[in-house]
């Protein structure tokens, strides 16, 4: 793991913490479509910031980096705004279910959203031809739809 991968897991345990401790303001039970939507938002906030932090970091570097056009999408906001679209299509179906989250299932939720995007951040969805391929630190790529 690198520096910056290891900073980001003791985020997650402070994060993880804090989220321990806010659990007692926090309602007992909640809509199953919240519970996915804050999933989501989660992982796209996180990803959003780890994009942030390697802008700020790559701002003193030389901007001799090779930027290519492909055809894929981020695994991580893809899962993300899938996960936004299910939840919002969730809220507006009636009396869908509630889930009753007691403080260790609220972190075990969290830490396992954030968890979950620190291992795949690293992973794109390559749509010609179909699968995934690894790229690290991917604001090089250009997103194409056709070849």
């Amino acid at each position: 793991m690198t520096r910056t991968e290891w900073i980001e897991a003791a985020l997650i345990a402070v994060f993880a913490s804090a989220s321990t401790l806010a659990w007692p303001y926090l309602p007992a039970e909640i809509a199953a479509s919240q519970l996915i939507l804050g999933c989501a938002v989660l992982l796209l906030a996180q990803s959003l910031l780890r994009d942030i932090a390697i802008l700020l970091r790559s701002r003193g570097a030389k901007q001799g980096a090779l930027v290519h056009a492909s055809s894929c999408m981020c695994l991580e906001s893809a899962i993300g705004a899938v996960g936004l679209v299910i939840g919002l299509g969730v809220a507006g179906l009636a009396n869908f279910g509630t889930a009753s989250l007691g403080r260790a299932t609220f972190s075990v939720s969290v830490i396992s959203t954030l968890v979950f995007g620190l291992v795949i951040k690293d992973w794109v969805i390559v749509w010609n031809p179909l699968g995934f391929r690894r790229e690290k630190d991917h604001l090089n790529l250009i997103v194409r739809w056709k070849r």
